[in-house]
């Protein structure tokens, strides 16, 4: 009988354990869909770092927004200058290995303020990102942690 209930025990406080690191510390994620092909596609598994919070450029990021969580590259930081014009441009540089055929709202730019972020899909002709209405600008309140194992 007491070895029933230190299995219990023991059981139990594995699962608080679990629980908490995937809740505050690490947590797995599925990629769905194929807007971060080549580098992640549908039914990726990775691991989500929740206790960095310093984000800078091409970081790959898990956001919960609208209540759908989603993985995209950051590629503007909090106040940044976005614009499309067939290439990126931030702050003013383009950047030349993102030929995006299609700008969405950006054709005219936007600045970003603090806790504000931009991201993109690597997929950039089929992907649904910041420059759509459906995502749009990253506060950093939806980001949910870093990717870490790519």
């Amino acid at each position: 009988m007491k070895s029933n209930i230190k299995l219990i025990i023991n059981i139990l406080v594995i699962g608080l354990i679990v629980f908490l690191i995937n809740q505050y510390l690490i947590q797995i994620c599925f990629v769905q869909g194929d807007s971060m092909s080549p580098t992640l596609n549908h039914g990726d598994m990775v691991f989500i770092n929740k206790l960095d919070s310093e984000f800078n450029y091409n970081d790959i990021i898990v956001i919960k927004k609208n209540n759908n969580t989603i993985i995209k590259r950051i590629v503007g930081l909090p106040n940044d200058t976005i614009k499309i014009d067939s290439y990126l441009y931030v702050n003013g540089n383009k950047k030349d290995n993102l030929y995006i055929e299609n700008a969405g709202n950006m054709k005219n730019g936007v600045s970003l303020r603090e806790n504000e972020y931009f991201v993109l899909g690597d997929n950039l002709q089929h992907s649904i990102d910041s420059r759509f209405d459906e995502i749009g600008i990253i506060l950093r309140d939806e980001i949910i942690g870093k990717v870490i194992n790519i």
